[in-house]
């Protein structure tokens, strides 16, 4: 399994690289995606589009590469008619990811997505329910982590990470943080930082549109990664004003990846691109890592 050759890297040498702004990406191509079922709908009826952002972000030279899966549930897919097809979207996203990976030449780890804050939220009940089947598609599928996504609240992300939980599978928490390191929803995060290491999550991924607030995150979970196996890695946005799902073109790539090299530097084992962030910068990003970690040694078995 790729990952299981990328996890010695989740400690020491060059950081893992994950892919960008799936939304934002699909924007800059000129594609629309403007539904919570807008995706699966192109998994449907254009395959080849998803193949092609999948292999953009290959040729980026990621590490991990995020399955489309965040909105092949049937309340997603119910927006275009399909909800009847969220098993088979779900594995399709999953198996053109994994085909694209397995063709590189080199370790690319495939992860599924659970949890997306592009559709309405319900009852926490129904929503669990809704997790827990969405999360073993996933895995079935044979997705080799799961990154769990909420919405701005701690609790529908607990409830993204208890359901990916279940499946027995490594878990990476996208944990959406403001400026001031408040979650979206006004929750401080070192309060939610503590649940998710008391569950078991992998690693812990703070979202943020600033690099000192990156930074700051970084070193504040040090408390909680010292002694133990959580993982503290950060995904940048483009820049302050990046939204979500669209591509940020007053964002200088080069700019941005050299500015990330703070995030390194304060002990973040896994980078990637936040909001407005595309497979470009995805590369800029590999390019500044490489410079400092010239070297990364293949795993002996």
């Amino acid at each position: 399994m790729s990952f299981d050759a990328l996890k010695p890297r989740l400690h020491q040498g060059r950081p893992i690289v994950i892919d960008s702004d799936t939304c934002a990406s699909l924007r800059g191509r000129g594609l629309t995606v403007d539904s919570p079922g807008a995706i699966g709908e192109l998994l449907r009826q254009a395959p080849s589009v998803i193949r092609a952002h999948y292999e953009a972000e290959i040729q980026s030279l990621v590490n991990v590469l995020c399955a489309v899966t965040a909105d092949t549930t049937p309340r997603a897919l119910a927006e275009v008619g399909m909800e009847h097809r969220a098993a088979l979207l779900t594995g399709l996203a999953v198996e053109l990811a994994q085909e694209v990976a397995a063709g590189c030449g080199r370790p690319v780890a495939v992860a599924g997505v659970v949890g997306s804050e592009r559709v309405a939220p319900v009852a926490l009940d129904r929503l669990s329910a809704e997790l827990h089947e969405h999360a073993a598609r996933v895995a079935s599928a044979g997705s080799e982590l799961i990154l769990a996504r909420g919405q701005g609240s701690g609790i529908e992300l607990m409830a993204a990470v208890n359901a990916a939980l279940a499946t027995e599978l490594p878990v990476w928490a996208a944990v959406e943080c403001e400026p001031g390191a408040l979650l979206s929803s006004g929750t401080p995060v070192v309060t939610l930082l503590e649940s998710l290491c008391s569950v078991g999550v992998a690693a812990v991924l703070f979202e943020v549109s600033r690099i000192e607030d990156g930074v700051a995150l970084t070193e504040r979970a040090r408390e909680f990664v010292e002694g133990g196996d959580l993982v503290v890695g950060v995904l940048l946005a483009g820049g302050t004003s990046s939204v979500r799902g669209f591509p940020d073109e007053s964002s200088d790539p080069s700019r941005w990846a050299a500015g990330a090299m703070a995030l390194d530097r304060a002990g973040a084992r896994i980078i990637g691109g936040g909001s407005g962030t595309s497979d470009v910068h995805t590369r800029a990003l590999v390019d500044e890592l490489r410079a400092i970690h010239p070297t990364v040694h293949p795993v002996r078995s």
